[in-house]
């Protein structure tokens, strides 16, 4: 996988704009990553991410894609550095009908992986989060 975190990040949005979320987690995430939404606790670690994740998408009953607004990035070279973006994301989620997800997301990159991820934003996904 290449060191430039700008083609990193083209990747991971690639898998997104795929619905290819849980591949995500696997092939972009360190194995102690963290993930954030909003306030609520981060939950740590790949495989609780991973587990999360794919209970969540026993709910998405349609996913409609994302819309990147704004992105920037500071490569700190060797798989290092930080992402800012904005995106919007709608599905289908067979307890809350259709959702709309407009929020703003800082992936922390370490080493050519996500290390951490922060997501703020009008979604409130309780215990279940996606990752």
């Amino acid at each position: 996988m290449s060191q430039n975190l700008t083609d990193m990040h083209a990747q991971v949005i690639d898998y997104l704009q795929q619905g290819k979320f849980a591949e995500g987690i696997e092939d972009f995430y360190a194995e102690d990553a963290s993930a954030q939404e909003n306030t609520n606790a981060p939950t740590v670690g790949r495989a609780t991410m991973l587990t999360n994740e794919r209970a969540f998408l026993t709910k998405v009953t349609a996913y409609h894609g994302i819309e990147i607004l704004g992105t920037a990035i500071h490569d700190q070279g060797e798989g290092n550095g930080v992402v800012f973006y904005e995106a919007i994301m709608q599905w289908d989620q067979s307890d809350k009908g259709h959702v709309t997800v407009s929020q703003a997301v800082v992936e922390r990159w370490k080493n050519g992986k996500i290390s951490s991820i922060r997501f703020y934003g009008n979604f409130d996904p309780g215990s279940e989060a996606p990752a």
